[in-house]
């Protein structure tokens, strides 16, 4: 089931003491090189509270993706938790776009922007990763090729190598 991140409108804005807020549910995701899949479930826990005016959101994610090396595409899961806080002004625009007005708050952006801080957009494996060949496509990591070295000149951007970089 998807993810339920809306909470009433009336329920924040009349909030006397904190609202605790517990969901699960999948939230696909796709960032560089990081997917959460479709199937995926997500925790969410989140405090909520309005004080003076604003409201201030404690959010709490635990989560699993995948992510692919940069070099060999490799794929590897990882478990990962984050949390943040934000607040934000009831009488003011605000980054998020959040809109007073509607019956619903979203907190999906929030979610979002917790889970992607996580991630890493140029993952590469290990730091000796040799990625794949650029002939055949094999993994360097495992085997090796035996075909010969594609001759530079033959290359229309073989003038370049002669620059003085």
């Amino acid at each position: 089931m998807k993810l339920n991140t809306k909470i009433k409108s009336i329920d924040l804005i009349t909030l006397k003491d904190k609202l605790y807020i517990n969901r699960e549910g999948t939230f696909p995701i796709n960032y560089g090189n990081n997917s959460i899949d479709d199937n995926e479930q997500i925790n969410f826990h989140s405090e909520i509270e309005l004080i003076e005016g604003r409201l201030c959101f404690s959010i709490a994610v635990n989560f699993k993706y995948q992510r692919k090396c940069g070099r060999c595409l490799i794929i590897s899961n990882n478990d990962d938790k984050s949390s943040s806080s934000v607040t934000l002004n009831v009488n003011e625009e605000n980054d998020y776009e959040i809109n007073y007005e509607d019956e619903y708050y979203d907190l999906s952006p929030f979610i979002s922007e917790i889970i992607i801080e996580k991630m890493d957009i140029n993952y590469i494996c290990e730091q000796k990763c040799k990625g794949l060949c650029s002939v055949c496509g094999i993994n360097l990591n495992k085997f090796s090729c035996n075909h010969e070295e594609k001759n530079s000149k033959e290359s229309p951007f073989s003038s370049l190598s002669q620059l003085d970089l």
